[in-house]
């Protein structure tokens, strides 16, 4: 470390030099010294002869921003691009994975990047010229900023932080490794049988956890007989949950397997040890090796809510609780319950029947998803014609396509944004052999959503050093819109007096679902941290008292049935450490997004609110709608909704 008496020293003769840059040379040269090593970055007469030699006024101030935007643009485009290209067989479908291939998907070429601008002090070139903002002030000053000074903070921000190489190694490789397992992590329904041995889903597809299993039991609500396997899929849940399904069966259509009685081939078989949860902990070991490297954000809770989100955590756990808890839940409840004639059950928080879909069997969505895309290259082709069935002119529907990629998914399905202006996005979902189903149509135009906000927010924006949105919730909003329109790109939307109602209701009922899931994975972490020398079988016991924790606190008073593990099913929280938050807040986000295209063209405005590219959430929302992010529109929506279809069924009846 620089001792404070040469801080001061350099300090002082630049003011001597610059007398006006007072309040720009104490931030800069103090954020310089804090990262300096002088065991690899030079001596402490190097580090003042490197500030008076390198500190800048305009017109090269502005140049040097030019420059860095311009190399971080290829140096990130260029490293998305290899890593891809590491990564394609265990994201793509290519076939049996090759025994190198989850090593070459572990390999980060991009690790070393952040230690190598500091090595050849390009990092220290940044940090001395641009000062590096806190969220309090981004969130006080950031309004009255001009677009340079936004470009100018984000690249500071790039290096307020020096984390070693080898721990960015380390966290690629956890990631990867726990990528790989959910990836590759089937159930094959047809050989799901009952305790008498029969098959219940004879010739019943392949599932991925828990995405598959999810939206193969909500098709169910349209099958007369339906209810009894929904049952059954809940309990493929809860084993997965508590790790006790057999190992042999995971990925495996030899075997048969009755969950309620846990046999396979009708005898007892070794459950799968404890992977599940040890992928999670090699994930929270690695990041427990960042920590002392961020000294104000000190867990990776606090770096995912105040560097990722910039919304502090105690504010995003408002807005989900008072979500879960507002009066409207258990009004739902009520009118699920009456609409399906039953007391609601546990895998009921998936309930579809509020979707325009609902009276559609799978079978018929898949016929019909089918016909339309029978192939990961028909998708590609159509993409032109959804955006403009979704009102964006020719021209922009051309040039947002050219710029996406669709590949045929191992997993369930992501979008990966290009990061350089001659790169595209990629777009993958599951494509069975006999054609697109409509669970890979559904993410697709999920993943589609994503993709057009990348290409906006990267191609369009007027500083790159703002490319993207300001955290992923976002993205998650414009996902939301887009996959919400899938039955009209399918032609099968059934509009009508009620339309509106319904599909409120539909994303209340499931904003409340994963906003109990993202409290799960929230209170996962807080444990972790006070448990950090926790075993995996440790950590499978915690997880589900946790979710039964927040299901007695959030969804008992409103289903009935207290206990029940199920929030705790989500792959995300083994892969994607700390991730599910950013569902709940996108369906918010995209709630008020959605309300204000209501008097607005989705076309031109998702543009617009995309080039703003990423500065703050709070500044985001205002440009773009003009209110701060919150629930609350959502749940007085609700609240409207439940009056105007209970007065219907009441008529009806």
């Amino acid at each position: 470390m620089i001792k404070e008496e040469i801080v001061n020293a350099a300090i002082e003769k630049l003011l001597k030099k610059y007398p006006s840059e007072a309040e720009r040379i104490n931030a800069c040269v103090r954020q310089t010294a804090r990262l300096w090593d002088t065991r690899k970055d030079g001596t402490a007469s190097d580090f003042k002869r490197f500030c008076y030699a390198n500190f800048l006024m305009e017109p090269e101030l502005e140049k040097l921003l030019r420059s860095f935007e311009a190399k971080i643009e290829q140096i990130n485009g260029h490293f998305t691009a290899l890593l891809l290209k590491l990564r394609r067989e265990i994201d793509e479908d290519t076939g049996p994975l090759g025994p190198a291939d989850r090593m070459f998907a572990s390999y980060a070429p991009g690790s070393h990047m952040i230690e190598d601008l500091f090595l050849t002090k390009l990092a220290f070139m940044a940090l001395l010229n641009f000062p590096a903002k806190t969220l309090e002030t981004c969130l006080e000053h950031g309004p009255a900023w001009t677009r340079d000074e936004w470009a100018r903070t984000r690249l500071a921000g790039r290096f307020a932080h020096r984390v070693p190489s080898a721990i960015n190694g380390e966290l690629v490789k956890a990631y990867s490794e726990a990528e790989g397992y959910i990836n590759t992590y089937n159930i094959f329904m047809s050989r799901i049988t009952a305790p008498n041995g029969d098959h219940l889903f004879p010739g019943g597809p392949r599932l991925i956890s828990h995405w598959g299993l999810r939206d193969f039991l909500k098709g169910l609500y349209s099958d007369k007989d339906g209810l009894d396997r929904q049952r059954v899929i809940q309990k493929i849940m809860e084993r997965i949950i508590t790790q006790e399904i057999p190992a042999k069966f995971i990925n495996s259509e030899k075997h048969d397997w009755d969950p309620e009685t846990n046999t396979l081939d009708g005898a007892k078989a070794p459950n799968e040890p404890d992977t599940r949860y040890e992928r999670l902990l090699d994930i929270f070991q690695a990041h427990l090796k960042e920590d002392p490297y961020f000294p104000l954000e000190p867990t990776h809770m606090d770096r995912k809510f105040k560097l990722g989100r910039e919304i502090p955590e105690e504010q995003v756990e408002a807005m989900f609780t008072g979500l879960l808890d507002a009066k409207e839940g258990l009004q739902a409840a009520e009118l699920i319950s009456a609409r399906l004639g039953r007391p609601l059950e546990p895998f009921d928080i998936w309930y579809d029947g509020f979707k325009a879909r609902s009276g559609i069997s799978r079978a018929a969505l898949d016929k019909a998803t089918a016909a339309k895309y029978p192939s990961a290259d028909a998708f590609q082709k159509g993409i032109p014609e959804i955006l403009v069935k979704l009102g964006f002119a020719s021209e922009t529907a051309e040039f947002v396509a050219a710029r996406v990629e669709v590949n045929a998914a191992r997993g369930a399905g992501h979008a990966w944004g290009p990061a350089m202006r001659t790169e595209k996005a990629h777009l993958r979902t599951r494509v069975p052999a006999g054609g697109m189903d409509y669970q890979g149509f559904n993410v697709a135009m999920h993943e589609l959503g994503h993709c057009t906000e990348q290409v906006f927010s990267l191609y369009k924006v007027d500083h790159t050093l703002l490319e993207g949105v300001p955290n992923t919730a976002f993205t998650e909003g414009f996902a939301f819109v887009f996959q919400d329109r899938d039955m009209d790109i399918l032609g099968l939307s059934t509009p009508g007096g009620s339309a509106e109602h319904l599909k409120t209701m539909d994303v209340f009922w499931a904003t409340r679902e994963i906003a109990g899931v993202a409290l799960v994975d929230m209170n996962v972490w807080r444990w972790l941290y006070k448990n950090k020398d926790a075993e995996p079988a440790d950590l499978r016991q915690a997880v589900a008292e946790i979710a039964k924790g927040v299901w007695d606190r959030h969804f008992a008073p409103v289903f009935g049935a207290k206990g029940s593990p199920l929030l705790g099913i989500y792959s995300h929280m083994i892969n994607h450490g700390l991730y599910l938050p950013d569902y709940p807040l996108g369906h918010i986000i995209a709630f008020q997004i959605e309300e204000y295209f209501r008097d607005h063209t989705l076309a031109t405005e998702m543009e617009r609110m995309c080039v703003q590219g990423s500065i703050t959430p709070r500044e985001w929302m205002r440009r773009a709608v003009g209110a701060d992010i919150s629930a609350e529109p959502m749940v007085k929506a609700a609240g409207r909704a439940l009056k105007a279809l209970k007065g219907q069924e009441t008529k009806v009846k």
